[in-house]
Formats: C-alpha cells, sequence, structure tokens
C-alpha cells in the first residue's frame, strides 16, 4: 500500500529535513507536495488528495490547528500528524482533541517519522478490513429513521409539488428532527456499482467470473438498477460523511444508487460544498471497491418545492454521461460543465503566438488572431519583417499545435503549399496564409486530443501558461481565471486533464526548467526562481523526482546527446 504524504511547515530548513533525509524512494511512501503555511497547503491538499498531513501547529496566516480543523471538515479521511516543539506541548494536546491522532516533537528523525507513518498506515489497512462489520451496525441503528427520511424525501424528489405540499413535508421532516430549511438547495445524484454483486445477483444471478468486455456490458445494465444490498452499502459507507455536515446533507435511496440533498445559506457556498462533498464520495466508495463512480450535481433552487428540478437536472445530466465516451473519465459533472460559457478574450499583449493559441477554440481563432496581427504592426515593424515574422511564427505554432496532439506536421500542414501560398500567382497575404495554416493546426487537435472540451478549463489553461512562473501562483488564482469554485475547479481540472492542478503546474515549470537547462548556462538556483520555485531545494528535488536526473545530470546528458 503506498501512502501518499503531504508536509506543512514555515521553517524551510525542517521541510528540507524531512524532505532529504527520509528515504522516499525506498519506501513504500510519496511526498506529493509542501507548503509553508496552511492557507496555501488546504486547496493543494484538496486538489492532491494525500493519506497524511504532516504539518507544524504555529504557521503565519493559517496555523496548523485551523488547518486540521479544515481538513476534518472536508477531508475527514485524511490522517493528520501534528509538529510541535516541547514549549508547544499544550497546543498539540489541543490539536489531539480535534481528532489529530499523532504528533511529533522537533527535530524530526527518521525513525520517528516512519513508526509514525507505519502506524498510520496499520490504522487504515485496519479500518478497510473492519469497515464492512461496522457499516452493517450502522444500518442496523440508522434503518428505522432512515426509511421514513427516504419516504419524505422520495415525496419530494419523485415529482413536482406544489408550495403547501412542501411545506406540509417540510413539518413532518422537523418532528422528526430532520431539518429542511435552507435558502438554498442542490441535489447529487450519486451512482455507482460493485462487479459481481447486488444488481447483477438481483437480476438472474450471472455467473461472477467475467472477462473484462463481459464485466463493462454488464455495468450497463447495472446503471439502471442497482441491488438493494450494494445501495444500502452505498449508504453506509456515505451517511458518516452527511452526518458531519451538520445536518446539511440527507441522503435518500434511488434505483440505480443514491440522492443526496444538500443546503446551503448562499449559492456560493453550496457550489463549494456540493463539489467537496462529491469529491468525498468518489473517494470513499472508489476506495471500498464501487466501480464506475459518478456524481452528478442538479442545479440550485431557492425552495423546497423546488428541489424535483434540481433533481431531474441532476439526472439528465446521468444519462447524457451515459451515453458518452469519455464517461469513465468524468467522475463529478455538473450543470456548468454541461453547457459552458463561451469564453471571452480580452485585451493582448505582443507575446509569443503559440501561448495565444494552444488553448483557443477554433470560433475564437479570428478574434485572437487579428489582435496578434494588429500587434505587430504597432510593433513599427517594416512590412517586409512583419510578414516574415508572422510566416516564422506560424510555422513553429502550427507544428508545436500538431506535435502535441500526436501528429507529424509535415503530413498534416502541408508545409511545402504553404511555402509557396504568398507567390505573386495566388497574391496570398502573409496573414492569409497563416491563418488557414493555424486553422488546420486547431482542427487537427481538436480532431486528435481528448481534452480540448471544457471552455473554462481551456481559460484556466492560458492562464497557467502565461503565469506559471509566478512563486505565488494557487489553485485560487488559477480558478478565479475559469470563474469557478475552487472545488468545482480542482474537480473539473482534473478531469478535464487527466492530472491534478499541482501535476499540471510541476509540468510547466519542469518543461521551461529542461529548456533553460538544454539552452542556457544559467545556474540551478537561478532557473529554480525562473520558473517559479523560491525554494532551490525543492526544485532539485522535483526535478528528480519527474526525470530521474538531478538538473546537473539533465544539463550533462544534453550536452552528450548533442557532441555525438
Amino acid at each position: 500500500m503506498l501512502l501518499k504524504v503531504f508536509l506543512v511547515d514555515d521553517e524551510i530548513a525542517t521541510r528540507e529535513g524531512i524532505r532529504s533525509s527520509f528515504p522516499w524512494d525506498e519506501e513504500n511512501y510519496t511526498l506529493v507536495g509542501e507548503a509553508p503555511d496552511g492557507e496555501m497547503a488546504l486547496p493543494m491538499i484538496a486538489d492532491e488528495k494525500p493519506d497524511v498531513v504532516v504539518t507544524d501547529i504555529r504557521m503565519p496566516f493559517m496555523d496548523g490547528l485551523a488547518l486540521s480543523r479544515a481538513i476534518r471538515r472536508s477531508m475527514p479521511w485524511i490522517h493528520i500528524v501534528i509538529l510541535s516543539g516541547y514549549s508547544e506541548f499544550a497546543y498539540a494536546r489541543q490539536a489531539i482533541s480535534l481528532g489529530v491522532e499523532e504528533y511529533l516533537l522537533k527535530p524530526v528523525t527518521v525513525e520517528d517519522l516512519r513508526s509514525v507513518l507505519e502506524r498510520i498506515r496499520g490504522k487504515i489497512q485496519e479500518e478497510r478490513r473492519n469497515r464492512e462489520s461496522e457499516q452493517q451496525i450502522r444500518q442496523q441503528m440508522a434503518s428505522g429513521i432512515r426509511f421514513v427520511q427516504d419516504k419524505l424525501l422520495g415525496s419530494l424528489l419523485s415529482s413536482p409539488i406544489d408550495g403547501k405540499t412542501a411545506e406540509s413535508t417540510r413539518a413532518q421532516m422537523e418532528n422528526l428532527g430532520i431539518h429542511v430549511t435552507s435558502p438554498y438547495y442542490a441535489v447529487l445524484d450519486i451512482r455507482f456499482f460493485y462487479p459481481g454483486a447486488g444488481a447483477s445477483n438481483e437480476r438472474g444471478g450471472q455467473e461472477a467470473g467475467r472477462t473484462p468486455s463481459a464485466e463493462k456490458e454488464a455495468h450497463a445494465s447495472a446503471t439502471q438498477l442497482l441491488g438493494g444490498a450494494d445501495r444500502e452499502r452505498g449508504i453506509g459507507l456515505l451517511q458518516p460523511l452527511a452526518d458531519q455536515s451538520g445536518g446539511s446533507v440527507l441522503l435518500s435511496s434511488a434505483p440505480h444508487g443514491i440522492y443526496a440533498l444538500l443546503m446551503g445559506d448562499t449559492s456560493e457556498a453550496l457550489e463549494e460544498q456540493c463539489y467537496t462533498f462529491a469529491s468525498s464520495v468518489v473517494y470513499t466508495l472508489e476506495h471500498d471497491g464501487a466501480r464506475n463512480v459518478l456524481v452528478c450535481i442538479g442545479e440550485t433552487c431557492s425552495s423546497l418545492d423546488g428541489v424535483h428540478e434540481s433533481m431531474r437536472t441532476a439526472r439528465h445530466i446521468r444519462h447524457r454521461m451515459d451515453a458518452r465516451q469519455d464517461a469513465e473519465r468524468m467522475q463529478i459533472v455538473g450543470v456548468q460543465e454541461m453547457e459552458d460559457a463561451p469564453l471571452t478574450v480580452s485585451s493582448l499583449d505582443i507575446q509569443p503566438l503559440y501561448e495565444q493559441l494552444q488553448y483557443i477554440m477554433p470560433e475564437e481563432f479570428r478574434e485572437v488572431f487579428q489582435a496578434y496581427t494588429r500587434s505587430l504592426q504597432e510593433a513599427d515593424m517594416h512590412t517586409g519583417v512583419s510578414d516574415d515574422y508572422l510566416r516564422m511564427e506560424a510555422v513553429l505554432t502550427a507544428s508545436r499545435i500538431v506535435r502535441e496532439a500526436g501528429g507529424d506536421p509535415s503530413e498534416v500542414l502541408e508545409l511545402r503549399d504553404y511555402e509557396t501560398a504568398m507567390t505573386p500567382e495566388t497574391q496570398d497575404t502573409a496573414a492569409e496564409a497563416a491563418e488557414r495554416l493555424l486553422l488546420r493546426a486547431l482542427a487537427f487537435r481538436d480532431r486528435e486530443s481528448p481534452v480540448h472540451g471544457n471552455r473554462a478549463v481551456l481559460s484556466a489553461r492560458q492562464f497557467l501558461a502565461q503565469n506559471f512562473t509566478d512563486p505565488n501562483l494557487m489553485l485560487q488564482d488559477a480558478a478565479k481565471a475559469a470563474g469557478m469554485s475552487l472545488s468545482r475547479f480542482s474537480t473539473v481540472f482534473s478531469q478535464e486533464t487527466g492530472v491534478t492542478f499541482t501535476e499540471y503546474l510541476t509540468g510547466l515549470r519542469m518543461g521551461k526548467a529542461k529548456e533553460l537547462l538544454r539552452a542556457t548556462q544559467m545556474r540551478s538556483s537561478e532557473i529554480s526562481s525562473a520558473v517559479g520555485y523560491s525554494d532551490r531545494h525543492y526544485f532539485s528535488y522535483l526535478f528528480k523526482k519527474n526525470t530521474g536526473m538531478t538538473p546537473s545530470e539533465f544539463r550533462e546528458t544534453c550536452r552528450e546527446q548533442r557532441e555525438r
């Protein structure tokens, strides 16, 4: 079992000591990230979803206690290890009262850290072994009240109701201690199945030993009707997550899985809660062995009699996702992901053409390209020089777009025709020829590349391409550029790109670092700063983790390849 660890400490020396002294490569652990304070760490932790967070207590902006509270509230599966000095023992005791299970006294030794992580590994494995029996006990205790809750929630979800009926249902639920008074509501449609059990058994007991293709076919029918035992198993797993919400999440069974009714004080807070809860649902069900987990988030409504409409939109999303080829890649989908708003293009400076076009949609091309050619004209270049520059930029940009989409530029772009396009016989301008070439590259990209779908994510990727060297760049900055809440952006971005935000940002920075190592004589510390890392030791650690070589080894390898 590989254990993912995240480190939070404002002292660089402490982080470097733990990072460099612990044998991460030799042990069954991986360091997935680090941060100097809780405020910066929290969105990164939500993005990386580690098993263990090791955090100092006293830090600026958000200390370890506040960070622990936030993690307990939104990611209860994470195990927290507190770092403290002797003088901070009172803080450590307070942390333990918050549910923190382990603490370490500074300075931390390799043996101490390994011992704590091994204890946590044992706890996780024990939790997994005991989960099934715990679920059975919990189901028996809650079965009575949940039966009534199911019936009452079902009446809200199953068909449209008027305000009078909604008020009657509300009163009945309040009498049972189930509070459903809230300014805003949203319904989550949760679909999943357990292979070889539940649904398939109820439909005639097909043999358990299926081939992968047969099991995939069985899933198509399993999504229509989930076995009662599997549904109870899922509700038993998710009920603790709902309980931790303080009454703002209610669960109800559905033929294909589970419905969740979420309540919030504002529409913005409710959206954040929906995506946070959905992430916890996916994590919990998958770690229990569930397959094809899909959480669809219905539209927000402001009255109880509108809950049915929220359920209907969530169900509609599920049906649409069942028909999509990328359904297995996307696990959390909201209304906005199905109906993206058009991406607006702001005023652009002169910057490399590739950076402006790499994530652009075809219908947005003309506006961006015309702005780019105007910028060339305003740069006071001689006409011949600007035409030559545009021709070169167009070829380089189009070739890179095609290459990154898996194509051969010489075959896709017909470069020989492009070279003759501006002869006196054709009377084509440099801009006209470049436009045709670039549109051909974008068309190929959109046919071949699987990740150019969500416009908000395209906007965020363009923002990252322009700002990845900023050492203060954070997940919330990209979420703001995409016009999304933090949790929604983290979810949608990873589903669209296939990697987490942190992995994507690291990839951009490592790519730039490789370019600088190949083409310049800059020192490793200078490159670290140039690509967005203020800690050169952390940069070297990440570079080796991503490439298998230190920066100096990479540079030497590139030099040897050139000399051959």
